[in-house]
Order: structure tokens, then sequence, then C-alpha cells
């Protein structure tokens, strides 16, 4: 791992330990490079509490990253605002519903608006999608196109994204599908609203678990996963039963994944003494070449090795994976499950699909020159 990661992490244990930095350290760093790179990871508002400080003599470095954390501030506001119109609508009309991932986790860092996202994640009860998908439109909300079967995704200026889940997981996650379909008997009722749920402390950890089990399988994961993992630890260590969490995992094929990233979270923010490992270098500098959400590149490794069981990009290699994208059956039964009920229907659903592909070239044109890079 190069310098500027080292830097990072540093930055990272000093904001969730509560610690100040050195200033002979801050001085040496390479704050541009720091504030790209923490920018594509979403932890410049995390980062800049621990920064400031020792900045005030660089007037302009001082307002850019004290910037982030009003913008995290500002963000989180607006977000909690219209978050607002959404549950009170589920409530109004009795539909169960429980906030997800990081709209819980925020709480766990010490201040929530310096935990950073993209969008808030809320499930609910998919009975009421309809309705649902009437009120966000209602709302001034645009349905995304590109959402999966199990998630319908929108979209309203000047920056909201909520993902509102049917499910937890489609079917092409089978193990994880399986094991969360019945979800709602997991769950426990809120207090302080009619409709709310919540998990278990333990049973959130194995979703959240499993969710970024789940992005380090297809796209890859950036360090604030990483972070997510010790702050909920740190908060909760001493309350978790860990029995019960590593049986789950077991269950859901995610419990050697679950050690592996607590034994590197603790090393790399909390522990100072300790050196990692000629292992937890490599999967740290993966983690930070992987950004925030994953890379695309990351994506068609993992898509590529998933359909043919190999990744070595030859021209090949590269028909056969198109060949399976186009002969799937499992992309059929996902996309169009009544149709594939029927027979018949298959091969229209392949003619149909060429054509669609017709639509998008310019993007599987770019997907396949992706492919030609990485062969070399």
């Amino acid at each position: 791992m190069n310098i500027l990661y080292h830097d990072v992490l540093y930055l990272l244990a000093c904001a969730a330990n509560g610690k100040k930095a050195e200033k002979n350290r801050i001085t040496a760093m390479d704050l541009d490079a720091l504030y790209a790179l923490c920018k594509e990871h979403k932890i410049t508002a995390l980062v800049s509490c621990v920064l400031t400080e020792h900045l005030k003599e660089n007037p302009e470095q001082f307002a850019r990253w004290q910037q982030e954390q009003m913008k995290a501030l500002y963000r989180d506001m607006n977000f909690a605002a219209e978050r607002a119109k959404i549950l009170g609508f589920l409530e109004e009309n009795g539909i169960w519903y429980m906030p997800l991932k990081g709209i819980v986790l925020k709480e766990y860092y010490p201040k929530p608006e310096l935990r950073e996202f993209a969008d808030n994640d809320i499930l609910f009860d998919q009975n009421f999608a309809e309705q649902v998908e009437q009120f966000m439109l209602a709302e001034g909300y645009e349905r995304k196109q590109s959402d999966s079967g199990h998630v319908m995704e929108y979209e309203k200026e000047p920056c909201f994204n909520f993902e509102m889940h049917r499910a937890l997981y489609h079917t092409n996650n089978p193990v994880f599908y399986n094991y969360y379909k019945d979800v709602k008997s997991r769950l426990l009722k809120d207090e302080n609203n009619a409709y709310g749920y919540h998990f278990s402390d333990e049973d959130f950890y194995v979703f959240m678990v499993s969710h970024t089990y789940r992005h380090y399988r297809d796209n890859g994961v950036g360090i604030r996963n990483l972070l997510d993992i010790y702050m909920y630890n740190f908060k909760k260590s001493q309350s978790l039963d860990f029995a019960y969490i590593e049986a789950q995992l077991e269950t859901i094929e995610a419990a050697t994944f679950e050690k592996q990233m607590r034994q590197l979270a603790q090393r790399a923010f909390g522990s100072e003494n300790e050196q990692f490992t000629a292992e937890q270098e490599e999967v740290l500098a993966f983690y930070f070449a992987s950004g925030a959400y994953g890379t695309r590149e990351q994506a068609a490794k993992n898509h590529m090795k998933k359909l043919i069981g190999q990744t070595d990009f030859s021209a090949k290699s590269r028909t056969k994976y198109w060949f399976k994208r186009l002969f799937d059956m499992q992309t059929y039964k996902r996309d169009f499950p009544r149709a594939y009920k029927t027979i018949i229907a298959i091969p229209f659903l392949i003619v149909y699909r060429c054509l669609r592909g017709l639509t998008k070239a310019g993007r599987l044109k770019e997907e396949n020159e992706r492919l030609k890079q990485l062969e070399q």
C-alpha cells in the first residue's frame, strides 16, 4: 500500500476513536491527493473533522475541507425531511416498513452527518408497491429504469435518491434471497410508531455483512464499508451475541468473510502498534482501488468469473462470455418470471433481448472494450 492509503487509515482511525491527529504528520500529507481519494470514497466530511483544526494557517485548504462538513450536514438534514414524508405516508396507510443500511449506521458515527451516503434505503410491505409508486411520483420523484426487480429506485432534484425495497435481495442471489425471503419474521417492532420495524442488533450486523459481501463479490467495496464494520463493533461488541451471529453467517456462507473483515477493521482503525500482513495490505489496496461503490472493471471481472469460471479476458473467453450472457437461463428466469414459465416463450425472449441490445449498443461496446483492456 502507498503512503496516501496509510494517511487515510490514520485519519479515519483518529475520527473513529475521537483522537487528535499529530500536526507534523498532517503537514507531511499531500492534501490535494488526500481530498481526491476521500471524495471518491465519500469520507471527506469525516476526515475533515480531524484535519481542519490543523489547517487554520492554510485558509484555502481549511475552507475546502470545512465546506465538506457543511455540505454533509445540509444533505443529511434535507434527506431526513424527505424521509419523514415517506415514512409518514407509510404510517398513514398502514404499511409496515424498516429503514436500512446507512440510515441506521450513521447513528454509530461521531456525528450522524459525517457518515456520507448516496441514497436512503427503506424496506416496505411489497403488497403496497403500487401505492408507494403513486406517492413517490406525486411527490415529484422520477422512477429510475435501471432498478432491479426487488427495488424501486426514485430520484428528485436537487439531490434525493430513495431505494424502496420490496425485498432485501433478488432471486439472482439465491443464498441471501432464501435467507431473507420471510424477513418480517426476523424483525422487531419499533416502540415509537405504529408500523415501523427494526432488526435486532445481531440481525442488523448479519445483514450489514451480507450486503457488504455481495458488493465485494460483484463490484468490489470501498474503505468506508470496512469502517462501518469497525464502528458498529466498536459501539456494540460488548453486547453482541457472536455465537448467534456466527451461526447465521455460516448459513449464508459469509462467516469467513466477516471474520477477515472484522480482524482487518480492528487492525486498520483500532490497533496502532500492529503491522499489516502482506495479505491484509493486498485486501486494503483492493478496497481503496474500488472506490465507495466498487468499479466497473471489478464488476466485469467478477461477472465473467461467475458466468464462465475464468478471467483470462482472451478473445475466446470474451466470446464465451457473451454467448453465456445471451443464453443464461437464470437471467430470463429473473427478468421475465411469468414468460419464463412457458417454454415456447423463451426463443422469443432471446430475440427480444437481441433487439433490446441494439438500443444499448454503446454500453455493450464499452463493456467489451473494458474486457479487452483487462486482457492487457
